[in-house]
């Protein structure tokens, strides 16, 4: 499995011959990151928000879309690949409009998580649902996704192998949020590979030891 980051909280996962797209930007609405000028088998969302996370304007057709907010308790099937959506907030207090979700798959015997625009704890059903993702995708500029003190007990609680954070301040993002410092800072215990470049490759024989991987953005 290759996983590369666009920015912000955009990835493509390839894995099995398929290419799926994680949470497109719009590149004219989110600061200086590159359009996603890409193909993919399937683009999956989190939640509708089409500036920063549903944008599938700039992707090259054809593909299959899904929106993590509308799909069923029992999950769905795109172009051969299982996505389940576990229903979350991106805010605290879990208001009415701040509807997101966990994005969950698996391909090539592992077993990925993207929490999206996660902004809170996650209950004991919820973390039962989850399990323990070999690779979690994590939301790391604070708020209104999930604050800095809430971050070790939550990976503590899914126990991944690799985390990768996304969604954090660069110099080419226009929201007000953290740099990945921040995270890093929050998880001293966990060793950090910085990786020259978008990409990292996962296999079974890669998830030890569990480690942090941060990724260059390719926009």
């Amino acid at each position: 499995m290759r996983i590369t980051w666009y920015g912000h909280a955009a990835f493509l996962v390839e894995a099995d011959g398929k290419r799926i797209i994680l949470d497109p930007y719009t590149s004219a609405d989110v600061g200086s990151y590159a359009p996603i000028s890409e193909g993919a088998d399937v683009v999956a969302a989190s939640h509708e928000n089409a500036k920063y996370h549903s944008g599938t304007s700039e992707i090259v057709p054809p593909f299959e879309t899904v929106l993590g907010t509308s799909i069923p308790p029992e999950g769905v099937e795109v172009a051969g690949i299982r996505i389940q959506a576990i229903p979350a907030f991106e805010t605290p207090e879990k208001r009415a409009g701040d509807e997101v979700s966990i994005l969950d798959f698996r391909l090539e015997g592992l077993h990925v998580a993207f929490l999206g625009d996660l902004g809170h704890p996650l209950g004991t059903l919820e973390l039962a649902l989850l399990g323990r993702p070999d690779v979690l995708l994590v939301p790391a500029g604070g708020p209104p996704t999930i604050d800095y003190p809430l971050i070790p007990p939550l990976i503590d609680a899914l126990s991944p192998s690799i985390v990768i954070p996304m969604h954090y301040l660069t110099p080419k993002i226009n929201l007000e949020i953290q740099p990945v410092e921040r995270f890093l800072e929050a998880l001293p215990d966990w060793p950090v590979e910085r990786v020259d470049g978008p990409s990292v490759t996962v296999d079974r024989e890669s998830l030890e030891p569990r480690r942090i991987v941060v990724l260059e953005s390719a926009r």
